[in-house]
């Protein structure tokens, strides 16, 4: 698991355009991080991330290579220091039916490189009045790209599964 301080590093150092390596530069986004984000929030972040990585890694269809969770709405959000071109250092997913807060840096920390996450939303047309065409919406967290060693990364998570094995009657 990640520690505050490393993520909280992740969060200053990271950065999208050569400006953004200045020295000066990561000290202001330093600075806007103690401002804007409590240690009590990123840590939040870290533990409801690794939640969320839990009833991923438990889900039926991870081996199908995808995960799907409804939610209320597209809450997504940012942790935004003012790096250069309006870049973000992370993007945050919102688990409405638990309130946990998902980091995508964290997400393929864990799960890989090739991790795709985001909202998806799907467009239904509402027919229960035949004179008025109107719509709503269903969104999910939707995730896909898990690694092919799936089983080791959970493994590595939950550790090694035990069998229980019935002790037989040894007596002649």
């Amino acid at each position: 698991m990640i520690s505050l301080t490393e993520y909280k590093q992740y969060l200053i150092s990271v950065c999208h355009w050569p400006i953004d390596h200045d020295i000066a530069e990561i000290e202001k986004r330093k600075n806007i991080m103690n401002k804007r984000y409590s240690d009590e929030y990123l840590e939040k972040i870290i533990s409801d991330t690794y939640s969320f990585i839990y009833d991923v890694l438990e889900s039926e269809t991870v081996k199908d290579g995808y995960f799907l969770k409804e939610i209320d709405d597209d809450t997504t959000s940012y942790i935004d220091l003012n790096l250069s071109g309006g870049a973000y250092s992370d993007t945050l997913f919102v688990d409405d039916s638990t309130g946990r807060i998902i980091s995508n840096y964290l997400m393929h920390q864990v799960l890989g490189r090739d991790l795709i996450i985001y909202i998806k939303c799907d467009e239904i047309e509402d027919d229960s009045d035949e004179d008025i065409l109107s719509f709503y919406f269903r969104y999910y967290i939707y995730i896909q790209g898990f690694p092919e060693n799936i089983d080791k990364v959970k493994e590595s998570i939950f550790g090694k599964s035990k069998q229980l094995i019935k002790a037989g009657d040894n007596h002649e």
